[in-house]
C-alpha cells in the first residue's frame, strides 16, 4: 500500500479531505453537514478517555508522553495549578481514570485472538485517496492495519455480548465507518483482507471479544458511503442544506401505545383486569 503514514492527530485533521466523521453527519442531514464543517465537537471526559484507551492499547509508548493523571481531591487550587502548568499539551486523567485504562490495556493483551492481530502492523495510519466515484478527496485514519490488507478497529463499550453489540455497531454505524475505511485502503493498493473489531468492556473485569465484520455487511456499508459520497458531491448545490425534515412528517409513535390503548379499552369493556 503506498502513500500512507504516521501523522499526529491535529496534523491529521488539517489535510484536506472528508473523513468518517463529516459523513456520518450527512447520514442526519446536510444542515449537519455544514455545520460539522466550521464547529468542531467539544471535548468531553468520555472522549478523552476513548482516545487513551485507543493511545494505551495501540500506541503503549506515546501513551505514557501524551497523558497523565492528577490524584488531587479536586482540580483548583494551588496544586492542581501547578500539575497542570507543568502538564501543557497533555490529556490529565483522574487518577481512577488512568488505573481503567492500564486495566483495558492488560486485558486485551492478555487476549489470545487480540493479542495476535496487533502482534504486527500500525496504529493510527493515515490514508488519503480520491473517490473514483464521485472524485472527492477523502482520508481516514483506521486504528490498525495489520499484514495482508487487515483491518482491525478498537471500541470500548458497556457489553460485549454478540447479539447486544451487534445491534450496537448497527446504530452506530460501525459497519459503515470500516467500510469507508476499508474502500480507502483498496484505493492505496492493499489487498482486501479481513475487518475485525476488537470490543473491550469499560468496566471490570474488561471483557474481550474479537468480532470478525462479513463482507456482506461490508458490501452493505459501501453502498451506504457510496450514496453519503453522492450527497456530498451534490452538497454545494443547496444554497440552504436542508434538515433531517425539510417536510412535515407523520409522528412516528412506539408500537406499545397502540397496544397499551387497546388495553385500556378491554378494561373499560370488562375482558381485561386493570393493570397496577
Amino acid at each position: 500500500m503506498k502513500g500512507n503514514g504516521y501523522k499526529t492527530f491535529p496534523e491529521y485533521r488539517a489535510l484536506r479531505g472528508v473523513n468518517w466523521g463529516l459523513l456520518r453527519e450527512m447520514q442526519i442531514s446536510p444542515a449537519h453537514y455544514r455545520y460539522r464543517l466550521t464547529n468542531e465537537r467539544d471535548d468531553s471526559p468520555a472522549m478523552a478517555l476513548g482516545r487513551a484507551i485507543h493511545s494505551a492499547v495501540l500506541e503503549p509508548d506515546r501513551f505514557f508522553v501524551e497523558f497523565s493523571y492528577f490524584d488531587g481531591p479536586r482540580r483548583a487550587g494551588k496544586a492542581w495549578d501547578e500539575f497542570a502548568a507543568a502538564n501543557v499539551g497533555r490529556t490529565i486523567l483522574k487518577a481512577d481514570e488512568y488505573e481503567r485504562v492500564l486495566a483495558i490495556r492488560d486485558a486485551v493483551r492478555r487476549h489470545k485472538v487480540a493479542r495476535r492481530l496487533l502482534r504486527w502492523g500500525k496504529p493510527e495510519v493515515t490514508v488519503q485517496w480520491v473517490d473514483p466515484e464521485t472524485r472527492l478527496c477523502c482520508k481516514a485514519r483506521p486504528d490498525w492495519i495489520g499484514p495482508g490488507g487487515t483491518l482491525i478497529d478498537l471500541k470500548s463499550t458497556r457489553s460485549i455480548d454478540a447479539r447486544e453489540f451487534g445491534r450496537l455497531a448497527v446504530r452506530m454505524h460501525y459497519i459503515e465507518q470500516l467500510a469507508f475505511y476499508r474502500m480507502g485502503l483498496l484505493e492505496r493498493g492493499a489487498e482486501p483482507g479481513p475487518v475485525y473489531i476488537i470490543a473491550v468492556e469499560v468496566d471490570g473485569p474488561h471483557d474481550v471479544g474479537v468480532f470478525e465484520v462479513e463482507n456482506d455487511a461490508l458490501f452493505t456499508g459501501e453502498d451506504i458511503v457510496r450514496e453519503l459520497l453522492g450527497k456530498v458531491k451534490d452538497y454545494r448545490r443547496w444554497r440552504r442544506p436542508p434538515g433531517r425534515y425539510p417536510g412535515v412528517q407523520t409522528l412516528d409513535i412506539p408500537a406499545w401505545f397502540w397496544s397499551a390503548e387497546e388495553d385500556d379499552i378491554r378494561i373499560l369493556e370488562g375482558s381485561a383486569p386493570s393493570r397496577a
